[in-house]
């Protein structure tokens, strides 16, 4: 659709046509492919959104009563030039042109081409809400096309391990909360288009990872010493030659047997909780790029680890509260199944045995205990 003035908001402008109302997706470009006319055109872009939210905005107050439209046509006047001015500097080809579409079906509207005319309540309530779904739509385009520069910014200045909370950042440049799941969604399916980030949509987190192949190698390895430094200490303590220790070498087995299972069960309830989101997202798969798993082992390396630590916790827990001869594959299994209320029981029952042990010791030494 062509601009029939030089003006997109002026009173010439072609009324909305039928059927415009979905907006449109497109593959986003590599950051790599980006130039500087694509930075200043996105630039530009940023601030056309802020002109139209602010419009929005203001057009809200005249909705809700508090304003009338009337006194603020200078404002709507001035707003119409400044959008003017600024689509002159932004080409109009793909992905732009849906943008420069909807600058047109907002002109189309009465209460934008004379602002200063007096509406009937039902009539400027119902040109209102066309404005106000139109404004929407435009925000949307606009951080679909301009979010992905924003998201490599907060990257280049994350360090690996980090993350970015999408919503939280992004809740001002799209307010709408399920316009944001749409670009999250829209990040997740081409992840080229992010540079150094992993997008994971149903927590709303995109992970910063290393760009240097050396480091994900080492983080990777890393990760495999400290799978083996566990059982290496698992395995280790049924030989301690402490008197009263309740673990003994015949124990060994068991105890890496146990720490196994424990393992399974996590893994298993990381894939039955990816089944369960699949389901909620309308029965597609999960993605699974087996490519991306160094990526993901550098970018989460300290969550790994901090995972595997609670479950060391719920398998000693385990232990020393059921006793080594009671543990078994299945108990074992359940533990890491259900990992953080195990690790919650057995974190209280601890401090309340160590309370207990305290207060005894207390008393053996004599020492009365303090109001």
């Amino acid at each position: 659709m062509a601009m029939t003035s030089s003006d997109p908001m002026d009173a010439h402008a072609k009324a909305p046509p039928p059927g415009r109302s979905v907006a449109r997706m497109v593959p986003p470009s590599h950051p790599s492919d980006q130039n500087d006319k694509d930075k200043e055109r996105n630039k530009r872009l940023r601030e056309l959104r802020d002109e139209v939210q602010d419009l929005q905005a203001v057009l809200d107050t005249v909705r809700k009563g508090e304003a009338a439209l009337q006194d603020l046509a200078a404002y709507i006047q001035r707003t119409k030039a400044d959008v003017a001015a600024l689509l002159t500097d932004i080409p109009g080809a793909d992905p732009v042109r849906h943008v420069c579409n909807l600058c047109e079906q907002i002109s189309a509207s009465p209460l934008i081409q004379n602002p200063e005319d007096t509406f009937d309540t039902q009539t400027q309530l119902h040109h209102l809400n066309l404005l106000d779904g139109q404004c929407k739509k435009l925000i949307f385009q606009v951080g679909m096309i301009t979010i992905p520069e924003r998201v490599n910014a907060w990257l280049r200045m994350a360090r690996p391990g980090y993350y970015i909370p999408f919503h939280a950042v992004f809740e001002d440049e799209l307010p709408d909360f399920d316009d944001r799941v749409k670009v999250l969604n829209y990040l997740a399916w081409a992840p080229r288009a992010i540079e150094s980030g992993l997008v994971n949509a149903e927590t709303g987190l995109i992970y910063r990872y290393s760009l240097d192949p050396g480091r994900r190698w080492a983080t990777f390895l890393g990760l495999i010493v400290a799978f083996a430094a566990v059982f290496a200490l698992i395995a280790g303590v049924a030989h301690l030659p402490i008197q009263g220790w309740p673990l003994q070498q015949s124990h060994m087995a068991t105890l890496l047997v146990g720490w196994a299972s424990v393992l399974a069960g996590v893994v298993v309830h990381i894939g039955i909780g990816a089944a369960k989101r699949a389901q909620a997202q309308g029965g597609r798969p999960p993605i699974i790029a087996v490519e991306d798993l160094f990526l993901w082992v550098n970018a989460r390396f300290g969550h790994i680890l901090f995972k595997m630590l609670l479950a060391l916790v719920g398998f000693v827990g385990l232990v020393f509260a059921a006793g080594p001869d009671k543990v078994t594959p299945l108990n074992s299994f359940l533990v890491g199944y259900s990992l953080d209320s195990v690790v919650e029981v057995f974190s209280v029952s601890l401090e309340q045995r160590a309370t207990a042990y305290v207060a005894a010791l207390r008393q053996q030494l004599g020492i009365e205990a303090e109001a």
